[in-house]
This record gives C-alpha cells, structure tokens and sequence, in this order.
C-alpha cells in the first residue's frame, strides 16, 4: 500500500526519459498509455519515466505542474493537495488520495520539497507519507510550438510488493496522471491564445 502512496505522490512532478526513442515524442493523441511509461524494479526500488510533446509553452506546462492548490480539480485520484510553505522556488507540498488499479484501491498521502529551477526543471523529493525514498526530476524545454516534458522518478515503497504488479501499477497510474496534466495543459493554453 505505502508503494502507491509515493508513486501516485511522485506522479505529480516528475520523469526524464529512460532509453526511449525520440519518434516516440509525438504529442499524444487523446493522452498517454501505460506503454508511454518505462518503468524498471531493482533491489526493491522502482525506476520510472516518460517523455512527451504537448501543444502548450513552457510557461503553461510550469504553471499546471506547480498549480498545487487547484491540483485536486486536474489529477483524478487527489482527494487534497496543499503548500504547507514556500520560500521562493522552493515549495513543501502535502497531497492525499487513491489510487484505483483494477479491482485494488489504495489510498496514499505524500509530503514532498519541490524545487523549481530557473532552466526549466522541477525537482522533488520525499519528505514523509508512503514511501521510503522518492526523488524526482522534471524538465520543460520549449519545442516548436509548445513544450517537452521529460519526467523521472525513482521510488522505494514502504513496504514490499511484487513488481508483477508495482510495475504494471505505476504505469498505469503516470499515465493517467500526465493525462490529465496534458488535457490541463492544452486546455490553460487555449485560453492564454484567446486573451
């Protein structure tokens, strides 16, 4: 259980790409899939990234994945997201919720520092909640006209559960998570074009 709490925590802010091809960067049509996402277990820490287009600038892109008060209205299984503080670029963010895979049910909560820096990355790390050890990396490149996102995390549960069905899980879940980020993304920057 406490693995799904870090990774759906971790899931926010996030993942560079880990061997995947460049013509795998088209912006998505409709969202990611669960084989977006590469994910790798070793030693009982789970690896994981993705990489994506979306037709949204940089500056969109860094307002959404750092919306944490209005994070709950983006991302389908957040029941609460809140800054505890800030200083600066520096950011402590508490988020709770569930996590759905199939026919399992997990509810999470995560305490995790966000970073932003001035060259486009987001960086994270895990205070308290669910998971042993989380840390993440995201970067925002301008790209054309939009942006690319290149996310990385690595997570060591809590507690042990067979990469049989953590990998599959974490998939699943920053899939659906930069999903709804993306449509999110796309949707702010509509709005930005019509101003």
């Amino acid at each position: 259980m406490c693995f799904f709490v870090r990774v759906c925590g971790a899931l926010l802010f996030l993942f560079a790409i880990l061997g995947r091809p460049a013509f795998s960067l088209e912006p998505p049509m409709g969202g990611l899939g669960d084989d977006d996402v590469v994910v790798d277990y070793h030693d009982g820490t789970y690896f994981a990234g993705l990489a994506f287009r979306v037709a949204a600038s940089p500056s969109v892109v860094i307002d959404v994945l750092t919306d944490f008060n209005h994070m709950v209205g983006i991302v389908p299984n957040l029941e609460s997201s809140q800054i505890i503080s800030r200083k600066g670029s520096i950011f402590v963010v508490k988020q709770r919720g569930k996590a759905n895979f199939g026919p399992f049910s997990f509810p999470f909560e995560s305490l995790r520092q966000i970073e932003l820096l001035t060259d486009g990355r987001i960086l994270a790390r895990g205070l308290g909640g669910s998971a042993k050890h989380m840390h993440s990396e995201l970067r925002v490149q301008a790209q054309g006209s939009g942006a690319r996102v290149d996310y990385q995390v690595e997570v060591e549960p809590d507690r042990w559960l067979p990469s049989s069905i953590g990998a599959p899980f974490m998939r699943h879940e920053m899939a659906e998570q930069f999903t709804a980020l993306i449509h999110e993304m796309e949707r702010r920057q509509g709005i930005a074009r019509s101003r």
